[in-house]
C-alpha cells in the first residue's frame, strides 16, 4: 500500500450533480448488490468517500503487522505465529504454531 491507496474525499461535499448517483448507489447497497454498487461508481469515475477495497487493504497490513510484530518481539524461540498453517521451511527449528485470532 502507498500513501496515494488512502486520498479520499468526504461525502460532505456532496454536489447536485451527485445526488441521483448516491441515490443510486444507496439503493444498490440496500438490497446487498454490493458489486454493482462498486460498478456504479467506477463506471462513473465517482472518487469521493471510502470504499470496502480500501478498508480491506489496510486490515490485512494490520494483520501482517501484528504476525511480525509477534514473530519478533514475543514469540519463544520454538514458536511461530501464522493465520494459516506453515510450510516446514517456515518451521524449520519451531515446535509450535500458534495461530492468532
Amino acid at each position: 500500500m502507498v500513501k496515494l491507496n488512502i486520498g479520499f474525499t468526504p461525502h460532505n461535499d456532496l454536489h447536485a450533480d451527485d445526488i441521483n448517483l448516491v441515490e443510486q448507489h444507496k439503493n444498490l447497497i440496500n438490497n446487498n448488490k454490493f458489486s454493482d454498487a462498486t460498478t456504479l461508481l467506477d463506471n462513473n469515475n465517482y472518487q469521493k468517500g471510502f470504499r470496502a477495497s480500501l478498508l480491506n487493504s489496510i486490515e490485512v497490513k494490520l494483520k501482517q503487522i501484528q504476525l511480525y510484530l509477534l514473530n519478533k518481539y514475543a514469540a519463544d524461540p520454538d514458536e511461530y505465529y501464522s493465520l494459516e498453517e506453515p510450510t516446514d521451511e517456515e518451521m524449520k527449528g519451531k515446535t509450535y504454531w500458534i495461530r492468532p485470532y
